[in-house]
């Protein structure tokens, strides 16, 4: 018991022992009675009945008490070890100086605006947490004292450097200082050898040192968001692996700056942003008829003086937005195309499907990206009107930024002024960092794309902002001169006559050619991975290393997988179908009656089987050669039972998902025998592909729910500003890949896993955006729980998915528990499922509405302290299915 005799006056037989385990550091404590049951629930203990004895406490947990002060009737045993404040009020801590023997010290989230000068009398301290304060320097001479810190958190904070005397903590093997303001790099942690993992995420640094790397045995590491040249971004999206390959190339060769500027034209359909586009990089006024407009994604690269220029060119049918996201990336500029002809004056809806839902998207998508509007269409505008709808454009974006930080600041002030506001820090840290965020909406320029002088202008127009450096911080790069040789080299190879059309290439050949163009000796698969991954992230070649199936495929012409896209992803795709020639129906065992029927069943239940999607792809490919053509459908599509690596795409940005129809069982399948390896035929059944894009408003889901009932339990996700344009197809193909028995119609779909069933819609109306979770009130005590697990697996779903959205806030609530009442009752932070078991105490909860008083089973996943069913009785209950039957039910828990 670290040297504490447990005769010693003051100690009884029935002492309890924990011992925890902080990066390296040991702790066995004796804990007070009342301590016990909060250390067994944060270390997921269940409690258990003890004596209550009176014994000196080693480890305090004082966390969401809104304190002020720390009381120091809770903190009299001057031995203490650990002591947890987190989640107070506390500005100051003058009474930590009396616990000289603290191991542990949590201060996290608490109003904290200076550095506590206490902590340098605790000379024992191994962890400190201070992160989420307001703190904004730390004085020198603190941290010679506390040598043996080995985890340090600081991150959310408003720090600017560090004090030198850092080095001091020879020991340290964790730091964070993620989301503070450094600009430059604290100098003071290149002493710290032993780190082991280090944050600095989301702050303005833009040159990492080599020392980092290339000395420290550093094991984790995180730096983006940053405004990085040297490492890029790019390069540290690669990990700590590909940073120290990248300061190891800057060992032998002096890096090279290169200006390059991904830049996304957006917009609705038919605005001109490909006439756009292909005028700016052929520079001539280039018109781009109606039957060649985009579908999908083009790209094309060229150069403007000392600038490369990635154009990206994105179609504007909502049908191809679902894939067009995952293109979106920080750092661009982005040409929002808005045909003026079409835009009319004092129309709301004129407004948003025209501007509003192109800039909303970007608020959520990339909140910090310069936007540059471009007009066109002029031509076909009075002088006098072109100037009233530009001005009318720009005062409605401007009206709408502000609302937007108005809401944002309304949430936060909501939060913050709550009685229980701790228990939303981690929502509300998140709105602050959307505030921050800053898109930058340029003055219109009108052009007339037909005038190569309108055109020029533009161009000029375009350099001058990119040359802006308060926009464009980072927009040089410094690279190693092996990684523009490869790039060089790729770029001969995609023009190579030898190269098929379609551009991709396995991995181990485009080594070899690349190594025989470049004769660079240090040159090995392991950078050229690096430099490939590099080069996927600035968009100029395709490489998925994390799809298991295509980490051995490079795709030179992103444009070609695009094009593979925009085969299935597209408005007119049931007539795609019926222009099939019979020679291809043919070659796929298919008839023209088959085709009726895929025709059907894509409008009536959005499925597609693998034989059509064969057709149609084969169909697509014949302007290849004969044999480029034979090669990409076999690797891309696979076999007449099995889907290729196209699909693997398709299944990995949840735009589909496989569903065979098994109508019977196998007879000719051998006898199982327990132990042994039974035989298992992937081709049994027809497979299909369900794409929840093309889904219709049907009542299969509504027939299998059969009715909502006042008892059911129902939890809301709301977001702000909205849902996202194809989030809740993903989160539909996410959940039934997960959980085979499911039904599916537009905006809705049923899951059920272990016989309970869950409704999931959309409900996307402006300032009233959330996806509802839907199931049946359990009727047994102890069926609470697995109930709860199974939301909060599908609400696991949804917060990764909206993750994706940096912009975009969200929150969860539950509907008051009677009829008639509007009120609803706000969920905590989730930092992990059983982080909000843990956090909600009350059995019971008041409805401030209409002062109904209702268990918390009902409205939060709140875990029982004692689960025991009562008798059974009698009762009307509605089934899973919402049919009435009599059967056993619990006494009302309301």
């Amino acid at each position: 018991m670290n040297g504490h005799n447990l005769t010693t006056p003051g100690f009884l037989k029935h002492a309890h022992i924990s011992v925890i385990y902080y990066y390296g550091l040991t702790i066995s404590h004796v804990t007070h009675p009342a301590s016990v049951s909060e250390t067994k629930r944060h270390a997921g203990i269940p409690k258990r009945k003890c004596n209550k004895v009176m014994l000196p406490l080693r480890e305090v947990n004082l966390s969401l008490r809104r304190l002020k002060v720390i009381p120091l009737d809770e903190i009299n045993y001057t031995k203490i070890e650990s002591l947890n404040l987190d989640r107070n009020k506390l500005k100051s801590v003058p009474e930590l100086s009396r616990l000289q023997d603290l191991k542990i010290l949590i201060l996290s989230k608490n109003e904290l605006s200076h550095f506590p000068e206490e902590i340098q009398l605790l000379k024992h301290l191994e962890r400190l947490e201070v992160n989420q304060n307001k703190i904004q320097n730390i004085p020198n001479g603190l941290f010679s004292h506390i040598i043996r810190l080995k985890y340090l958190k600081l991150n959310n904070n408003r720090l600017t450097e560090l004090p030198n005397d850092l080095s001091s903590c020879s020991n340290l093997l964790y730091l964070n200082l993620s989301h503070n303001l450094f600009s430059t790099f604290p100098q003071a942690v290149l002493s710290l050898k032993k780190l082991e993992e280090f944050y600095v995420e989301n702050n303005k640094l833009q040159k990492l040192p080599s020392e980092l790397f290339l000395d420290l045995s550093l094991k984790k590491f995180k730096a983006s968001s940053n405004q990085l040249r040297e490492p890029p971004d790019e390069v540290c999206i690669g990990g700590l692996k590909q940073i120290c390959s990248y300061f190891f190339q800057l060992q032998e060769s002096q890096a090279q700056e290169v200006r390059r500027v991904k830049t996304m034209f957006i917009g609705s359909s038919m605005a001109g942003k490909t006439t756009l586009c292909r005028s700016l990089s052929q520079a001539c006024a280039n018109p781009v008829p109606r039957e060649e407009r985009t579908v999908g994604i083009e790209i094309s690269e060229f150069q403007i003086e000392d600038f490369t220029f990635l154009f990206w060119d994105f179609a504007g049918h909502l049908e191809y937005y679902i894939t067009h996201h995952v293109f979106f990336t920080p750092h661009s500029l982005v040409i929002l195309v808005v045909d003026l002809f079409r835009y009319q004056l004092n129309n709301d809806d004129s407004f948003k499907n025209l501007v509003g839902f192109w800039i909303n998207n970007l608020l959520m998508r990339v909140p910090d990206s310069v936007v540059l509007i471009v007009a066109t269409h002029i031509d076909q505008c009075l002088p006098e009107e072109l100037q009233k709808k530009s001005k009318d454009i720009q005062e409605r974006i401007s009206r709408m930024l502000k609302q937007r930080k108005a809401d944002l600041s309304h949430f936060i002030n909501n939060l913050e002024d709550r009685q229980d506001s701790e228990m939303y820090m981690e929502q509300a840290e998140r709105l602050r960092e959307i505030f921050t965020c800053t898109l930058h909406v340029l003055e219109i320029i009108p052009i007339n794309s037909t005038i190569y002088q309108d055109i020029e202008s533009l161009q000029s127009s375009i350099l001058s902002v990119v040359r802006n450096v308060d926009l464009f911080p980072n927009i040089v790069k410094m690279l190693p001169p092996v990684y523009k040789e490869v790039e060089k080299s790729i770029t001969e190879i995609m023009h190579n006559h030898d190269l098929p059309k379609h551009g991709i290439m396995e991995l181990d050949l485009l080594l070899r050619e690349v190594m025989l163009k470049t004769q660079d000796g240090h040159l090995n698969k392991d950078l050229l991975k690096d430099i490939l991954r590099y080069l996927h992230h600035i968009g100029l070649i395709v490489w998925y290393e994390d799809i298991q199936p295509l980490l051995s495929t490079v795709f030179l012409k992103p444009t070609f997988l695009i094009t593979m896209f925009k085969m299935l992803i597209r408005h007119d795709l049931s007539d795609q179908i019926g222009r099939i020639p019979a020679e291809v129906l043919v070659s796929e065992k298919a008839f023209k009656r088959d085709v009726l029927k895929w025709q059907e069943m894509l409008r009536s239940k959005a499925m597609l089987r693998l034989q059509a999607i064969r057709v149609l792809i084969k169909h697509h490919l014949e302007v290849f050669s004969p044999c480029d053509a034979i090669d990409i459908f076999q690797d891309m599509v696979g076999y007449r039972q099995d889907g290729g690596k196209l699909f693997s795409l398709l299944e990995h940005f949840q735009v589909c998902f496989p569903v065979r129809n098994i109508r019977k069982l196998n007879p000719k399948a051998s006898e199982f025998v327990p132990g042994g390896q039974w035989p298992f035929k992937k081709t049994l059944g027809d497979v299909f592909y369900l794409f929840p894009t093309y889904l219709n408003k049907v009542l299969e889901v509504t027939e299998r729910w059969g009715g909502d009932h006042h008892e059911d339990l129902q939890i809301r996700v709301y977001f702000s500003p909205e849902i996202p344009e194809g989030l809740f197809q993903r989160l539909m193909v996410k959940s039934c890949s997960f959980y085979t028995t499911h039904w599916v119609e537009k905006s809705t779909f049923l899951l059920v896993s272990n016989g309970k069933p869950l409704l999931i819609r959309e409900n996307n109306q402006k300032a009233n955006s959330y996806i509802e979770l839907c199931s049946r009130r359990p009727h047994k005590q102890s069926d609470f729980r697995p109930l709860w697990d199974f939301i909060l697996a599908i609400l696991s779903i949804v917060v990764k998915l909206y993750e994706e959205w940096p912009g975009l806030h969200t929150y969860i609530r539950t509907p008051c528990r009677t009829v008639g009442c509007p009120d609803e009752f706000e969920w905590p932070d989730m930092e992990g499922s059983c982080s909000v078991y843990d956090m909600i105490k009350e059995d019971f909860k008041t409805c401030e509405t209409c002062c109904f008083t209702i268990n918390t089973e009902l409205l939060l996943p709140k875990a029982p302290s004692q689960i025991k069913d009562p008798p059974d009785m009698q009762n009307i209950h509605i089934t899973n299915y919402g049919e009435a039957s009599i059967i056993s039910q619990v006494t009302s828990v309301e």
